[in-house]
């Protein structure tokens, strides 16, 4: 299958969001999580954390007064956010600049899907028959955001229109996304419009010429869904926008998602939420054409997946004592053996019941059941137990446990014979001592909750 070439492996990079602000439209405000200042010190924190591995962090809420706010524009960057005595756009500027000493890219979350009769092109999008119209060829209301009615953009007319590249065009002179090269784009499915009629074959033909453009810019695109689109949205019978289709549509189709192709493979690296999935489409595609986060708990458990991030922030707030432990846990438990399966192609799979055991290559095997992942039959991963390298060199390991464990682990693919121990930190590591590999085994004590960092002693 042919695909773009994309500026960032995403099965061996961690990508995550940043939730900073929801706009209060009755008062004309922002309603302020993370300001710029405090997203830089909760990169450099987690620097710390994943040892200075490469790293994505999209803003949510960064533009207008907070998430969900402009769209389809976004030139508009949240002054609520800004340090004090410069711009919002140059503190955005400076923000993308200091977390490049933190191995992070920093970029954005955006929309092209929803609009909103506020936005400043919304006359525009109208009269371009860029927006879903009802029967009578008005612009139809499918959903309502923060209290405002929300449309869904039409992407046949929003590229034909020109307003597209357009208010794209301008979003790249206001923001780093082309330095980034990467960006978010929420929610970037199929919606089809009535009158004039569009088919969902000409949505996704125009949506491709929008992904095709962005990929011209040098710009790779992350999104929140597996795509797979019927007709009518028949593949998704609880979608909104079902119920203005059900209006005018007789018959209205029903379909399964599996009936639909998965659309954007080649066309986006990766997605949030890889809905839609079948533990065959987890065979058949690799990684490193696509990869997320796996909504279906038995396919999670033996497969792993990206975490997500934002929603611990938003949870535990900026204080790295509260947010550090949630944190790390998921990094070891979770975005750790999903970087390590990533490097092993994917063989067979046996299914017991609801639960699936899929055999790598490197005579790997990962139990979906037990949540165990074995290397020539030893197990290197145990539910919350975790020694995993952080490299494909195995140069460097990382140890977890979630309830502590003392004593023997094992550790197969060490490259190396003795090992200085550092325990990690908000503040960076803390030197422990050192220890010696024999027979592929490895004698260390890791407390409740403790991530330890392993590393070449030589």
């Amino acid at each position: 299958m042919d695909k773009y070439n994309w500026n960032y492996d995403y099965s061996q990079t961690m990508w995550l969001k940043m939730y900073l602000a929801d706009p209060d439209f009755p008062n004309n405000r922002s309603i302020v999580y993370v300001t710029f200042e405090q997203v830089l010190e909760n990169i450099r924190v987690m620097d710390n954390l994943t040892q200075g591995i490469k790293k994505i962090v999209y803003l949510v809420g960064w533009q207008g007064l907070g998430h969900d706010d402009c769209y389809p524009e976004m030139e508009v960057v949240n002054e609520a956010l800004k340090r004090p005595g410069e711009s919002a756009r140059k503190s955005l500027w400076w923000l993308f600049e200091e977390a490049k000493k933190y191995n992070t890219v920093v970029s954005f979350h955006g929309n092209l899907a929803d609009a909103y009769g506020d936005t400043p092109c919304f006359p525009e999008l109208v009269k371009g028959n860029a927006v879903v119209k009802d029967a009578d060829g008005n612009p139809a209301v499918i959903e309502i955001f923060n209290g405002r009615d929300a449309y869904k953009v039409s992407y046949k007319g929003y590229y034909e229109s020109g307003l597209f590249k357009k208010n794209w065009d301008r979003f790249c002179e206001v923001t780093p996304v082309r330095e980034a090269g990467t960006v978010h784009l929420d929610n970037f499915c199929i919606a089809q419009s009535i009158n004039p009629y569009t088919s969902v074959e000409d949505e996704d033909e125009a949506r491709n010429k929008m992904l095709d453009y962005i990929q011209s810019l040098g710009i790779d695109v992350t999104t929140e869904y597996t795509y797979r689109e019927l007709e009518w949205r028949a593949d998704s019978p609880e979608h909104p926008i079902r119920k203005l289709y059900g209006k005018y549509v007789n018959p209205l189709p029903f379909g399964k998602f599996e009936d639909a192709p998965i659309r954007l493979l080649g066309r986006m690296p990766a997605s949030w939420w890889t809905s839609g999935m079948t533990v065959q489409d987890c065979m058949d595609v690799p990684p490193s054409l696509y990869s997320g986060h796996l909504n279906v708990p038995s396919l999670l458990s033996a497969f792993y997946g990206a975490m997500h991030g934002e929603e611990i922030w938003r949870k535990y707030g900026n204080k790295a004592a509260d947010w550090a432990p949630e944190f790390i846990r998921q990094f070891c438990t979770l975005q750790l053996p999903y970087f390590y399966l990533n490097r092993y192609d994917r063989l067979r799979y046996e299914e017991n019941g609801e639960n699936y055991k899929v055999y790598f290559s490197g005579n790997i095997v990962s139990d979906g059941e037990t949540e165990s992942i074995y290397k020539d039959d030893i197990a290197i991963k145990q539910g919350g137990d975790v020694l995993l390298p952080l490299d494909k060199e195995c140069k460097t390991f990382i140890a977890y446990s979630e309830n502590g464990k003392s004593g023997e682990w094992n550790i197969p693919d060490a490259a190396f014979g003795n090992c200085e121990v550092f325990e990690i930190t908000p503040e960076g590591n803390g030197y422990l001592g050192t220890a010696e590999i024999k027979d592929g085994k490895i004698s260390i004590d890791v407390k409740p909750g403790q991530a330890l960092v392993l590393k070449d002693a030589r």
